[in-house]
This record gives structure tokens, sequence and C-alpha cells, in this order.
């Protein structure tokens, strides 16, 4: 039962806080140091002051009101002045003309001072329960999918318009600010080498004959309307003029931008003497290569004449001859094949003359920067009716990755995962390979090594925490030991050394020595004192035997004995020792193969701060500064020196730093951390460094590759943690904590609870660029689909019904609808056209080019129709140009 009192002061609150919007009553309530979290405010105020301010400019802005309906309160006693109170309280809220039943939740701290109740915390929430909230997050995610795949049904319809498409300002330099696949290869050029040479100026790409007599035409017909037709001549990249069609349509833009044309283009180059020759002139070949990013070529054996897509020449940096072929791809002097990659051509060249029909192999091509990458070549032989070799169709698969991949992956089987020392069967063949060529008289000497009580350490702090103190153990091993020396990792926390050549038993006593040493200065954080320590067994060849087995069991048992003594410490094995353990009946047995335990108690950080960064980042108008609020909370409340976010550029090769907090007296890094290379600045291999779940955790920096660890010691860091930033499998960034002040270890629970936070902001973060990126797209795709002259629209190949139709098609005909039969609305005919396109399509043809009559319109049509893939099915797409007066020029 709530005291009435109590009752009544929370009463009060309520309703001046959300009805009356009572500033000074709501004020009177609250204890100065006060602390409120509330859905109006994206951080957590402190202080009357600060709440003050914040209900102060809500007022001000408000246009929406609460009425209460019902309130219900529990109350728990905390202690003799402390009363927590849980509420709920139905309102009606009131919005314009909108009425909407709405529950709010939260709880009120009350502090008793001099027989009076004052509020010493406030928290309100929109959720009754985390289940609720993990609902939220997961419609953001499928909103966002929706809106992704509506976009690619939007730029996979522009891509596959024939002709080429763009958009440019309506300026004196007729600025380009769109250009589709097809334009590209219609001019020959790339965007970039459009950029260098035009400055992204059309009226530059225009042949300077037709330039004056264009622009006057273009002005005359935009005075009759907002649409054009007119042809001339634009300068191909190898030097020749292309006669082109183009149609487009003006467009008002916004004021920062002015008027622009949306336009589609098509080469008329030889419809300007022959309609035959310009079908003759479509070239298959272009259109295939339009739809790859690998390297498609074109050999004509009978005339040596080379066609390659365009990205062979991106990728070299030069341009590649295209008559003489054969003998430019075996001269010796040829720098774009690696030398030991010559012979294979000409192995391919007489396979070919022997009637290969098909041949794959790797090659290593030389790029733009005089590096190699390895490349997969397929190649198809074209034979003519005399089985005479007469074409070659090839494609160049880029295999750089894999093939470094798996080399490295060769390199790494003998190695352990976690250490990168050896594993145990490559060190036990390793040490028996030596044994077997051992000198006569050479000493060596086996030492097996177990970390004291790691277990203990391993369930209390968290199998990460584990993981990285065998890291730094397996590093400093190697800075220990000589670099001839075989080391390796045994079992969960046991390893072995195996020390060639030694000079004496005193050396063997005294290395063994500064590896326990070693492991005492082992660093953890400064929240977890644990004393790290070793125990060490040790047997001596030739003394106690020739052979790995032998030498194994008595260094064995002197590490149990080690051990039994009381740890930290190294046993040489002595057969008297041993015995008088056994005549004392005390069982030797193996201490190895002792497995590292996972952290099955982690925890995830609380509720209530999980959802505050939820509600943070959902509720903000601008995410950018929610993002700053966020990492400021987060690294104060886990007491790191910065909190960063590193994302990716479209390609993947570089990282720029987009946000970043630090901690008092840590230098900001952001401004220093633009566009870092993969490749050349992080030596190729970052990604390696997190594990299967996406961390990156280290320890100590001073053991990471060269590259790594340089760019990291500029920025003063000594310790840190990663979260690798995923889009549909793909690593896209991720979120940092560093320690900059000391060697740092975080805990299981920790590195939980910074996990989840890195994935809330991921989410956010991938849902705010890919939404501004697709409206922007999903608004100019679909302006210049509805904004051509040509007829474009979609169906389904098994019941002919419509599923897409552009504005131009509903212009022709209104009961151009989805989900009508093509014939029914096109063509006025009860069933399936006889000279229907779609006839003609099968597996090997998936494109078709021919011209229509349509005596319902009373016009030409030229129609392309191709497959494409529709909301997950198949599909075929129909784009119709009126060639009218073409047909009629013929007559």
């Amino acid at each position: 039962m709530i005291d009435k009192k109590i009752l009544a002061f929370a009463q009060q609150f309520i309703k001046s806080y959300y009805q009356d919007r009572d500033i000074k009553t709501v004020l009177s309530l609250l204890h100065p140091d006060v602390r409120v979290s509330s859905i109006q405010c994206q951080k957590i105020l402190r202080g009357k002051q600060e709440v003050q301010n914040m209900l102060g400019g809500l007022v001000e802005d408000i246009d929406y009101h609460f009425e209460i309906k019902q309130s219900y309160f529990d109350a728990i006693r905390k202690d003799d002045k402390h009363i927590l109170l849980f509420y709920k309280v139905d309102v009606l809220l009131s919005y314009q003309n909108i009425q909407h039943p709405l529950s709010l939740y939260g709880s009120l701290l009350l502090v008793q001072e001099d027989e009076e109740y004052l509020l010493s915390e406030v928290y309100v929430s929109l959720y009754r329960s985390e289940k609720e909230f993990i609902h939220r997050i997961v419609q953001q995610i499928e909103d966002e999918k929706n809106l992704k795949n509506a976009n690619t049904r939007l730029e996979l319809l522009t891509n596959n318009v024939p002709g080429g498409i763009f958009k440019c300002l309506f300026n004196e330099e007729l600025t380009i600010l769109y250009m589709s696949d097809g334009f590209l290869s219609m001019v020959g050029y790339t965007k970039e080498e459009i950029n260098d040479k035009f400055h992204n100026s059309f009226w530059e790409m225009i042949d300077p004959q037709d330039r004056i007599a264009t622009r006057d035409e273009v002005n005359r017909q935009m005075k009759l309307g907002k649409t054009k037709q007119i042809e001339y001549r634009i300068v191909h990249k190898d030097g020749h003029s292309v006669w082109v069609l183009d149609k487009g349509q003006l467009i008002e833009g916004h004021e920062e931008e002015g008027p622009s044309f949306y336009c589609i283009m098509i080469d008329i180059t030889n419809e300007k003497s022959a309609r035959e020759e310009l079908k003759l002139a479509l070239e298959r070949f272009k259109i295939i290569i339009d739809q790859t990013n690998d390297i498609v070529f074109e050999w004509d054996i009978v005339n040596n004449q080379l066609h390659y897509s365009q990205n062979l020449e991106k990728l070299m940096g030069k341009r590649i001859p295209k008559g003489h072929i054969k003998e430019f791809l075996t001269h010796q002097t040829n720098d774009i094949f690696h030398p030991e990659d010559i012979i294979k051509w000409k192995e391919i060249l007489l396979k070919i003359k022997s009637g290969y029909t098909y041949m794959e192999e790797e090659f290593r091509l030389s790029n733009s920067h005089q590096h190699y990458q390895w490349w997969r070549l397929r190649l198809t032989i074209q034979l003519s009716p005399d089985k005479k070799p007469m074409k070659a169709i090839g494609i160049f698969i880029d295999i750089d990755q894999e093939k470094r991949r798996s080399q490295y992956l060769i390199s790494q089987a003998q190695q352990d995962a976690l250490t990168g020392i050896f594993n145990k069967i490559t060190s036990q063949n390793t040490i028996k390979d030596y044994l077997a060529h051992q000198w006569q008289n050479e000493l060596c000497a086996m030492m097996i090594i177990d970390i004291d009580n790691f277990k203990e350490v391993n369930d209390g702090l968290g199998h990460l925490f584990g993981d990285a103190v065998l890291s730094d153990i397996a590093r400093r091993m190697k800075k220990i030991f000589h670099h001839r020396d075989i080391i390796g990792r045994i079992g969960g926390d046991e390893f072995i050394v195996f020390l060639i050549n030694v000079r004496d038993i005193e050396s063997i006593k005294n290395i063994a020595r500064r590896m326990i040493d070693e492991t005492h200065h082992l660093q953890v954080s400064h929240e977890h004192e644990v004393q790290i320590s070793c125990s060490i067994g040790i047997s001596i060849a030739p003394i106690d035997g020739r052979d790995f087995t032998c030498l194994f069991q008595k260094a064995d048992q002197a590490l149990y004995q080690a051990k039994s003594d009381g740890k930290n410490q190294c046993v040489i094995y002595d057969e008297k020792n041993i015995s008088a353990y056994l005549m004392n009946s005390v069982p030797v047995r193996s201490v190895i193969n002792e497995t590292i335990d996972s952290d099955k108690n982690s925890h995830l950080l609380t509720g209530q701060l999980a959802e505050y960064v939820f509600r943070m980042l959902y509720q903000s108008e601008n995410i950018q500064l929610a993002i700053a609020s966020i990492l400021e909370i987060v690294g104060l409340q886990f007491d790191v020196s910065r909190v960063y976010i590193f994302e990716n550029s479209e390609d993947g090769r570089y990282c720029s730093n987009t946000y970043e907090w630090c901690n008092k007296n840590i230098e900001p890094q952001i401004d220093k951390l633009t566009n870092v290379s993969y490749e050349r600045d992080l030596g190729n291999h970052y990604l390696d460094q997190f594990n299967e779940e996406g961390i990156f955790y280290c320890s100590d920096i001073s053991f990471l590759p060269k590259k790594i660890r340089m760019i990291l010691e500029k920025q003063g860091i000594k310790s840190l943690l990663q979260c690798a930033i995923m889009d549909n499998g793909y690593f896209k960034g991720y979120v940092g904590f560093d320690e900059c002040r000391k060697n740092r270890y975080w805990t299981q629970n920790q590195i939980d609870a910074l996990v989840f936070i890195s994935e809330i902001l991921s989410v956010f973060l991938l849902k705010s660029r890919a939404e501004l990126s697709y409206q922007q797209e999903s608004v100019g795709l679909r302006e210049l689909l509805d904004n051509q002259n040509a007829l474009i629209y979609v169906i389904n190949p098994f019941d002919y019904k419509i599923c897409f139709v552009n504005h131009k098609a509903n212009q022709i005909s209104p009961k151009f609808m989805i989900g009508r039969h093509c014939y029914e609305v096109f063509m006025k005919k009860d069933g399936i056209c006889e000279n229907c396109p779609l006839k003609k399509l099968n597996e090997e043809v998936k494109s078709i080019q021919q011209d229509i009559y349509n005596d319902v319109l009373n016009m030409w049509l030229d129609v392309n129709t191709t497959y494409v893939s529709w909301n997950g099915q198949k599909a075929v797409m129909l784009c119709c140009h009126d060639i009218t007066q073409y047909k009629q020029r013929e007559i």
C-alpha cells in the first residue's frame, strides 16, 4: 500500500509534467542534483538548471497536448530516506486534428528531506519490455531492406535501357550530373576520364561542327515545350564521330541546381546511310561487357584483331593495341604479363592450333601501379565450318585475393591460430625431424611450459581475456628464445620449446628463469589485478634420450613435479626424484591438454542503457549529433581513452575516421585519419586481425605487424578493442575503443557490452547511409525512366501481365496499367500476338531487337526485349522507340 502523501506527490508531478506543462511546479518537486532521462531529451540531464532549460525550450516549440486518463503506481522502499516508484500513465495524445491513446512508462526515485519529498531521479520510456524494444530494431532493418530492393529494381531498369542515358544542367557547359553504363560505352570514356578531360561538360563532347546548330535547335524547341528531339554528332574517345538521336525532357530542378535535361541518347550513325547497316553495327559484345566487372575480350583470330572491355585499360593504366595481337601477347618485352607467364600464352596458342575449344589458365597481370595481380583466364574457341579456329571469346576473372589467401593459408597451416606460433602437430614433426639429424655431441633441451591456475583466470574473466593472455605470452616467448629454437602451443595453456645447440645445463636453467620472470611482468587492467605465473618441465637431449616421445614424457614428468612442489618454478628431469615420487605413491600423470573454457557467464549492458542508446538514435533528427553523444557516454562509462567509428570507402580499399570522442588529455586523431589505405598504410592484412565474431582485441600493440603497429603508435595507443561493422556479410568499417594510458585487458562482460553498443550503432549508421543514398538514387532513377520518350514496360513471361510501366506508356494508353495483359492494352488483341518477341527468347537467346508495326498507334517501333529479374522472379523488359520517320525514309 502506497502512502497517501507519497501518492499525492507522484500524481502532482505526473500532472504538472505531462498535462499542465507547469515548469514552476515541476522544478519545485526536484532535488537540486536531480538526474532526468526523458523522451524529450537526447542526453541525461543533471541538475535543475538543465531540466529548466529543456522544459523551457519544449514549451516554446510544443504543438501537441497530453490528457491524462489513468495512472498506476507501484512503490519499493529502498531505505529510510529513499522510495522508488514505478508508474504507468495512460494518456490521450492530441496533435493537430489527430487523437491517439498512448502509454508512458517510467520510474521516480524520491528522497525525503525534512519530512518533505523531492525527486532525485526521473526516468521515462516508451517501451514496456525489452521484447518490444528489439522488435522495433528488427522493423527498422526490414524497412531498410525493402527500400534497398525498390532502388535495385529501378537501377536494373535504367542500366538495361538500350542506348545512353544522362542528365545535364541546362547551362552553357551542359554540366553532366549522371551517366549510365550505356552512355559511357557510347563515348568510349570512363567517368573519371570525362571529368579529367571535359570537366563534366557535355558541350565539350559534342562535335565542334555541330555545337552551334545543336544549341540553336534546342533553344527553338524549348520555346515550344519542355521536350527535345535532336540529332548531332559527339566525338568518341578514339577520335571518330558518332551520330546520336537525343530525346530528352526539361525538368525544373531545385533552386540551387537549376533546370536540367533527362536524356536518352541512341547511336544512329549507320542509320544516316541505311537502316540495315545500323542493325549490322549493333555490338552484342558491348552489351555483355557493360554488365560485368571482369575483363572480357574477343579475339578475331583470322584478322588478328582484339576487342576488349574498358576494365583492361583501367587495370593497366594504358592503351592496349587492338591489332597484331598474337605478336603482342608473346613478345618477351611485353610488361603486362609476368615474365614467367609468357610461356603459358605460347602453350595456349599451340592448343588453339591443335583444335582445343576450351582452356583455363592462371596469369599474373601488371596493374597501373606496376604490381602483379592474379587472374584466371577462361577461353572458348569458335571454329569455322571447316574446323579452323575463327574467334576466341575469353574472360579474365580477378582471383588475386583468393590466390593470395590460399598461399597465406598454406603458410598458416603450420601455425596455431591464436598465438601465431607452431601448432601441436607441426611442433612435434619439426622436433622429430631435428632429432633425426642432431649432431652427436650437440646439447638440446625440451621445455614444456604450463600457465599456473589458468582455468580460474579463464573462467573468472572470460575466454577473450584468456586468449589475450596466451597471445601475449607467445609473443614474449618469441623475444626470449632464439629464432632457431622451435616454439609451439600443444594444449589450451601449454607450450613446448625445443632449445637447439645450447652451451650447458646452466644456460638452460637461466633461460627458463627468464621465461618465469617475463610471465610475472604481464600487465592486466587496474580493475582486475591477476597474478600470472608459469611452471616449466625440462628434459635434455641426448642425456634423457634422442627420440621425441622419450624426451616429451620426461619433460612432462618434470613439469608435474614443478606443479606439485608449488608451481611458479622450473624442474629439470632427474631419474632419482621421479623414483622418489613413485615410492611415495604419488601418481605421476600428464598435465597436458587442459582446455580453455569459454566464459559462459558474460552479461550484456543493462537494459536501460541499451534503450537509452536506441532511443537517442531512433528519435534523433540529426543522427550525427546522436552518435557523437553516444560515443561520449560510452567512453565515460567504460573509462577508455578514445571511442571512434571508421567507415569504408565504396570499394572497401580505404577507411576514414568519421566520428570520434576523446577523454581528457587525449589528442584527437579524426583529422589525421582520412582515406587510410588497407593495403598501403595497414599492410593488406588488417582484416585478418578480426576473429570470427568480428572482434579485434589487442592488449599490447607492440606485438602487432609493423605497418599496423606504426600507425597505432602515432596515435599513442597501447591497447585496443575494435568491433566490425558488417552489412550482408561485407566488412563496412569498425567501431573502436582505444586505451592510451596503459596496457589493458578488457573482461568478457566489458567486451560483450561494448560489442552490443557497437551493433546498435552499426545498424543505425548503415541505415542512415543507405537511406540517404537510396533516396537520392530513387528520385533520379524514377524521374529518368518517367521522363524518357521511350515506352518502357515489364511483363510476366508466363501470363503476359504487366508488372511495371513508365510515364510514356501511360501517356500512349491510359489503360496501360499494372496487372493487365500487354496484348490487350497495347495491340487490342484477345490473345498473344503472332510476332511477339517473347517467343524468340530462350535460355540461349536472352535479348533480341526487332522492328514492329503497331496498327493501333499507327507507328513503327524499335523494340528491345530482354530478360530481367523482377521481385526475385524471371520477367521480360520491353523498351520501344518510335522509328516511324526512318521507316518512311526507307520507303
